[in-house]
C-alpha cells in the first residue's frame, strides 16, 4: 500500500514528466509549422514565376501548378523547388528530372522554364532528360 507521503513525493515527478512530454510535443509542432511556412513561401514564389512566365493571373498559375503536380505525380513543393532552383541556376539532376516530367504535360510549344529545356537533347521518345536541362533563368 502506498502512503500519503509517497504519493505527495511522486506527484511533482509525474507533473514534471507530463510537462516535459507536452514541451516536446509543442517543439515538434513548431518545427512542423516552420517547415510548412517555408514550403508555402516556395510555392508562392513558383506560382509567381509561372504567372510571369505565361502572363497569367496568380490564381491561374496556382491552378496550373496543381494540375501539373497531379498529372505528373510530383508534389507541388517539389515542382516549386525545382522551378526556383532553375530560375536561380542551382538546378540539380533530380530537380531537372522533375522539370522534364512536368514538361511532358504541357503542350509542345510551351516551355515550363523557358529555354532551360533544350529540345535538341531530348531522348528518342522526345522526352527531355536531366542532361538536357540547362541552367537558364525563368522568364
Amino acid at each position: 500500500m502506498v502512503s500519503q507521503q509517497q504519493r505527495t513525493e511522486v506527484e511533482p515527478v509525474i507533473e514534471l514528466l507530463e510537462a516535459s512530454a507536452q514541451i516536446a510535443q509543442l517543439e515538434a509542432e513548431i518545427t512542423q509549422l516552420k517547415d510548412a511556412l517555408a514550403k508555402r513561401q516556395q510555392i508562392g514564389v513558383a506560382t509567381g514565376l509561372l504567372a510571369q512566365r505565361f502572363d497569367i493571373a496568380p490564381e491561374r498559375a496556382w491552378s496550373l501548378l496543381v494540375r501539373l503536380s497531379q498529372n505528373g505525380h510530383v508534389k507541388v513543393r517539389d515542382i516549386a523547388q525545382a522551378m526556383i532552383n532553375a530560375h536561380s541556376g542551382r538546378l540539380n539532376a533530380a530537380e531537372a528530372e522533375i522539370l522534364c516530367t512536368i514538361q511532358a504535360h504541357l503542350p509542345g510549344d510551351l516551355d515550363l522554364v523557358g529555354s532551360a529545356v533544350n529540345r535538341q537533347h531530348a531522348n528518342r521518345d522526345g522526352n527531355c532528360s536531366a542532361a538536357s536541362v540547362r541552367h537558364v533563368p525563368l522568364g
